[in-house]
């Protein structure tokens, strides 16, 4: 189930970055209907990092050794992360004024490019996940009911945080940028920890259906976030930062992770039903390194054969769009695993 739920949440981020093209020039009307859509995919990155979370508890305990953990990980995430940036570097460099967005090579810009996973902005996920892995043997050492304790204080600890920085937008403040924002550990780490939790507890409570509540959570708390999503003022151009960290959005997370978890586990049930999203969930990390690169690639191409994209926004090539870029991500990223071992490894 965690492969179809991954699927499903890769699926979720390439759509979404789809469809937010050209967003600023829609009408309030689309603008609020792309935000409601994409509420319901939000909670795709705290859904990865709650999975990291409880894998990462599980491999940490099997090794037993701190040094022999972290540079197992960082083996597998360090080569592709800073490939795949350099890629982005370069694209900005070479495409940036086209689109709006010109790139200025410098040393300190650059070196803040692979370090806060500025080369492509859902990097960030990278750096906040090498920094929980960083953490996760301190993590482990509570006993259960101490790690249950220290669970809820995390949880009540992200929604301050994603608070200090949604809700002054109300008022016509911002006091933290989304580039901050994004990256505070603060705002995820419940989610990490969450599922490092539930498996030192192995306690796999998707398994069940969930109860009356969660299900009255589940859609009270999605209806909150799309309220909060096409009510706070937009101060800036970053929209997906509202999508992902306002306060309605976080508490939406958890009940999220419960009933998505037990979808993708009844869905596990069902070989037909299962076959694509466990595909995509098999090569989501690939996915995630290289949509940007493809979706950037597609763009590059409509606007070849109609440049007036770039000004006269579109819904249903933004959709047609995002459901074609899941389907060539994945192709993608099925065609690297193919190539030399070496390269392999470098790109994915």
């Amino acid at each position: 189930e965690f492969d179809i739920v991954k699927g499903i949440a890769i699926s979720c981020v390439v759509f979404a970055h789809a469809i937010f093209f050209n967003f600023d020039k829609f009408n309030t009307i689309s603008q609020n209907s792309i935000m409601i859509i994409s509420s319901f995919f939000a909670p795709a990155i705290a859904i990865f990092f709650f999975i990291s979370g409880f894998l990462g508890y599980n491999s940490y305990m099997k090794r037993k050794k701190i040094s022999t953990f972290e540079i197992a990980k960082l083996k597998v995430i360090l080569p592709p992360y800073l490939t795949w940036s350099t890629i982005y570097i370069i694209l900005q460099g070479m495409f940036g004024q086209i689109v709006g967005v010109p790139y200025s090579f410098s040393a300190i810009s650059m070196a803040k490019k692979y370090l806060f996973g500025e080369a492509f902005l859902p990097f960030y996920y990278i750096i906040v996940l090498i920094l929980f892995y960083l953490l996760t043997p301190m993590l482990s050492k509570p006993e259960e009911k101490k790690m249950k304790i220290l669970v809820g204080i995390l949880f009540i600890t992200g929604l301050i945080s994603v608070c200090v920085y949604f809700l002054p937008q109300y008022f016509g403040k911002e006091y933290i940028t989304p580039l901050i924002a994004y990256r505070n550990p603060f705002a995820w780490i419940f989610f990490y920890a969450w599922g490092m939790y539930t498996a030192k507890t192995k306690n796999i409570f998707w398994r069940k259906k969930p109860l009356m509540w969660m299900w009255i959570g589940f859609f009270a708390t999605y209806a909150l976030s799309s309220l909060e999503m096409i009510t706070v003022p937009k101060l800036n151009r970053d929209w997906e930062s509202y999508l992902v960290l306002g306060p309605g959005i976080y508490v939406f997370y958890f009940f999220a992770i419960n009933v998505f978890l037990w979808l993708s586990y009844e869905t596990s049930k069902f070989k037909t039903m299962s076959i694509l999203p466990l595909e995509l969930g098999k090569n989501s990390f690939g996915i995630y390194l290289s949509h940007g690169f493809i979706l950037i690639g597609m763009l590059g191409v409509f606007i070849l054969l109609n440049r007036d994209l770039l000004t006269h926004p579109n819904m249903l090539l933004n959709i047609v769009g995002g459901l074609l870029g899941i389907f060539i991500c994945y192709e993608f990223s099925v065609l690297l695993r193919k190539i030399p071992r070496l390269v392999n490894q470098i790109l994915i």
